[in-house]
């Protein structure tokens, strides 16, 4: 039963990005396939793989319906890896609006602290550090922008921003 609920929100999340694959802007007048063209393919390729592996499960399920013994259906790994699915999604979806920096320093403490880690030092730290060294690195060395958010978010993302390349000029 957990892998029917496994392959069922995959599906669903799979479907959600093959949508948005789709709807981008086409730029076919300069590429033959354009810029969604890749992403496209292997996401319907992943559907088409979710949907047959759902209806294989369902088939396995139905078939050894009576000789299955039924265990607890959320225990403390299978809700782990759902929380982390779920945080992993909502870092994705809110990335655009709350900018980059802001988004990691969410999504570090929750990761951390769902796969074990104890020590508050060390949870605070990479917290603040994998942020910053991203956002430094991708930001000033590589000059590869992040999504820096809208609003409030945008002008706290220019401010990090503005700090790192006045720390870079000097």
């Amino acid at each position: 039963m957990g892998s029917i609920l496994f392959c069922f929100i995959l599906l669903i999340i799979f479907i959600y990005f093959l949508i948005n694959s789709i709807n981008m802007e086409n730029l076919r007048d300069v590429d033959p396939i354009g810029a969604s063209g890749i992403p496209t393919f292997i996401l319907f390729i992943l559907v088409s793989l979710l949907i047959y592996t759902l209806i294989k499960e369902v088939v396995k399920y139905k078939k050894n319906k009576e000789k299955t013994k039924h265990n607890a259906l959320f225990t403390k790994p299978a809700l782990i890896i759902m929380i982390i699915t779920v945080g992993i999604a909502i870092f994705i979806l809110v990335l655009n609006k709350m900018g980059f920096f802001l988004s990691c320093l969410f999504l570090t403490p929750l990761l951390l602290v769902l796969l074990g880690s104890k020590n508050k030092i060390k949870i605070i730290s990479f917290s603040v550090g994998i942020p910053i060294l991203f956002t430094f690195l991708f930001g000033n060395i590589l000059s590869i922008p992040l999504p820096k958010g809208i609003g409030i978010f945008s002008e706290i993302s220019n401010f990090i921003y503005w700090d790192m390349e006045v720390r870079s000029e000097e």
